[in-house]
């Protein structure tokens, strides 16, 4: 979670100013939106340059990444739908799985593609943030002037 130390509140405070409450949200989500976006294509570049064959991977784990800005509170989450259920799996490995009947074990060594991005892309995600809501509201004072 990106914590507002990082982002820099008075910041975005400043650029707020003015708005009325419909507005400020719009540039806020549109900022968290923009914030989340970088954890997924570090994410996906880490995966794909992670896995056995790199040129080729295009799985389920590939096409789950997904982002969601929170509705009643400000916050966005980027994650993984349902096709990436194992994606902790593939992120952090297991260990030594043996199989009750087989007796064959598993072992899926850790790639850290996930993690990775996230420890990686903090401070770039809060200037994303930053900047998108820059964005959002220098579009809403350009449609108040015309």
């Amino acid at each position: 979670m990106i914590t507002a130390r990082i982002i820099g509140q008075e910041d975005i405070q400043f650029l707020l100013r003015g708005l009325e409450g419909f507005e400020r949200d719009k540039a806020v989500r549109a900022g968290l939106a923009s914030g989340a976006a970088v954890f997924i294509r570090r994410g996906r570049s880490n995966l794909r340059s992670r896995m056995k064959d790199p040129g080729g991977y295009s799985g389920n784990l590939l096409k789950a990444f997904r982002s969601k800005v929170k509705r009643r509170k400000p916050g966005a989450l980027a994650g993984f739908s349902s096709k990436g259920h194992h994606a902790h799996l593939v992120d952090r490995g297991t260990g030594n799985r043996p199989h009750p009947l087989t007796g064959t074990s598993g072992i899926m060594p850790a790639n850290y593609f996930w993690t990775n991005a996230y420890d990686t892309e903090q401070s770039r995600a809060a200037g994303e943030i930053r900047e998108g809501i820059r964005r959002c509201v220098e579009r809403i004072n350009e449609r108040r002037s015309a």
